[in-house]
């Protein structure tokens, strides 16, 4: 490579908040002004709100930038454009009346059409019919299309790409339908990949395929040189599915007085007590660490690894629960040094951030 990627703390917080979050928040303005064009007022106001309320997925994916070389804007382009289609369908599923499998799915056959250029642009509101976002949606798919196009190494990456993807369409499908039907499909949905993953429990391969993150590592790396199929599987195992689960176990850890008050699944809360769920994040980090080894970059991944912890664990959510504070003291030791400088940069970033935006 004729690029250098960072391997230290210090400077992955640097260039992140130098390099990658601005051209985040660019790239957001953009897609949250033509949101607001929407002819219809109610989904206009969802479009937006979703943007301003998850902004911090794309900026915590743009760390990923770093590995795309000089299409390192090009990438965060794709980064943006994809995550606003996963989190508007999110809101649209989470916000309607319908739990139709068949809608979710038609929804986010977005998500698979923005992986495969030259594709025709669906009806993704077919089933549910009646919505009009101006082109919004086919914007979103077309910008996806026209920039993985340009990757040297997407041919090669593209069919794991579409892989991760279609793991998450089918966890995003079974997660929205009636809440008594959620577990059943869920725990039916990894009987049929158990064989591929034994030593996950059905919760965890829940929170393993909900994650985004392989996905934007093959873009990433996809982005920056050609590639061979030998270096894509190599990259896709690497992050799915133990990296994946334990960002999103992280997510469900800090969310879980949330999701209690609101009666929402919460897959951190069928761990029977916090031993063994301290216990579990021990074996899924110590997996992530054994499949990390080898991958191009392999300490940048480490950083990766380690910035989750401090990402989530720093959320005002664990701060404020005394329970949930004393969890994630003794999950925080799992990163050592280097996620205990990420997680007091979190922790002021998201002060500073939370008195800009009160």
């Amino acid at each position: 490579m004729n690029f250098q990627v960072p391997k230290k703390p210090w400077t992955i917080l640097l260039r992140t908040y130098k390099e990658t979050i601005p051209e985040v928040h660019r790239q957001l303005e953009h897609w949250k002004a033509r949101a607001t064009q929407m002819p219809d007022q109610q989904l206009s106001k969802q479009a937006v709100w979703t943007i301003d309320d998850k902004d911090f997925h794309c900026e915590g994916g743009s760390v990923l930038a770093m590995l795309a070389g000089g299409n390192k804007e090009a990438f965060i382009r794709f980064l943006c454009a994809y995550q606003t289609i996963c989190d508007y369908l999110d809101t649209l599923c989470d916000k309607s009346e319908s739990q139709d499998p068949e809608d979710f799915r038609a929804l986010h056959d977005a998500l698979l059409d923005g992986l495969t250029p030259g594709a025709e642009l669906k009806d993704y509101y077919r089933v549910r019919g009646g919505y009009d976002d101006g082109g919004y949606l086919h914007e979103l798919v077309k910008t996806c299309q026209e920039t993985v196009q340009t990757f040297p190494g997407f041919v090669e990456m593209q069919e794991d790409m579409k892989e991760v993807a279609q793991y998450y369409v089918d966890f995003q499908v079974y997660k929205h339908v009636p809440e008594h039907e959620r577990e059943g499909l869920l725990k039916a949905f990894f009987e049929e990949h158990k064989h591929k993953f034994p030593e996950l429990r059905w919760y965890e391969f829940s929170t393993a395929v909900a994650s985004t993150l392989a996905l934007y590592c093959l873009a990433a790396y996809a982005a920056a040189l050609p590639r061979t199929k030998e270096e894509s599987k190599q990259i896709k195992e690497g992050y799915f599915p133990w990296m994946q689960g334990v960002h999103i176990m992280l997510d469900y850890f800090i969310d879980q007085e949330e999701d209690f008050q609101e009666q929402e699944m919460n897959f951190a809360a069928y761990y029977e007590s916090e031993d063994e769920m301290v216990e579990r994040f021990h074996f899924l980090d110590r997996k992530a660490e054994e499949n990390l080894r080898g991958l191009p970059d392999e300490e940048f991944h480490r950083m990766i690894k380690r910035g989750l912890y401090a990402i989530y664990l720093s959320d005002g959510k664990v701060q404020g629960n005394m329970e949930m504070k004393h969890a994630a003291k003794r999950l925080i030791q799992l990163g050592g040094m280097p996620t205990k400088i990420f997680y007091y940069n979190s922790w002021i970033f998201r002060s500073r951030k939370d008195r800009v935006n009160s």
